[in-house]
């Protein structure tokens, strides 16, 4: 991160006649716009259309996008629910799937057959639980998101209940761990001081990203290739 809060100062500093940016304004930004390329990168729901309901960018559209994220997810399996209730873990962000696992046994034998929850909106829900043939069973089990947690069905209501579902395998997505620059105040100088600060999770290739969406919060708008061309002068020029 050293290297990202020299290059911005750098940039700054060259072509823009701007102060320097102190470390603590950097450390306010790096936070900001990690949780911004988290957001970019998971997908942006402002960038829905009318016909087009998905945005330019989100999770897992490509394999770039699907190793920008792994760092972020999370899969826990055999889940015990709460009274039918799946809680959010305290770094849930967003959610990626709900698994049951369904056993049946197959010539005697048993076989686990892993469901998916379908997750869907009261009203959905509302409509299946008051249809005898469509209710949701451990064959085609459902859920609604809601502020406790994700409700699961079905759920042991009552002693009478036939089949409920009691664990699940989920998978979700945390929130990024906010970064730090950490270091130490000289005459005139700071000093960076790497093992006391938190890195950004991403890979090094979306640290560039980084360091133009501080900029563009600085007011520098450049291409991401201008930052790339930047980042050989500086190390050219040492």
């Amino acid at each position: 991160m050293g290297e990202m809060y020299d290059l911005i100062n750098f940039i700054t500093n060259k072509d823009f006649s701007g102060n320097i940016v102190t470390p603590d304004r950097f450390n306010a930004l790096i936070k900001v716009v990690n949780l911004d390329l988290f957001r970019n990168k998971y997908g942006l729901p402002e960038e829905y259309q009318p016909g087009r309901p998905i945005p330019k960018e989100y999770v897992e559209i490509t394999l770039k996008n699907m190793d920008d994220m792994k760092a972020f997810k999370v899969y826990l399996p055999n889940v015990t629910l709460a009274n039918g209730v799946l809680l959010y873990p305290a770094d849930y962000a967003h959610r990626d799937e709900v698994i049951y696992n369904f056993t049946i046994n197959i010539d005697k034998v048993a076989t686990v057959l892993p469901r998916g929850v379908e997750i869907l909106r009261e009203s959905q829900l509302s409509t299946r639980m008051g249809n005898f043939t469509k209710r949701p069973n451990t064959r085609m089990p459902v859920g609604v998101v809601r502020q406790d947690g994700i409700h699961i069905f079905p759920y042991k209501y009552s002693k009478y209940t036939p089949d409920f579902i009691t664990t699940v395998d989920f998978s979700y997505y945390r929130w990024p761990i906010n970064p730090e620059f950490s270091y130490t105040l000289g005459d005139g100088y700071i000093t960076y001081e790497p093992t006391k600060s938190i890195e950004p999770e991403w890979p090094e290739d979306e640290h560039i990203t980084l360091v133009r969406m501080i900029l563009e919060y600085l007011g520098v708008n450049l291409r991401e290739e201008e930052v790339v061309n930047y980042a050989e002068t500086k190390l050219r020029e040492g």
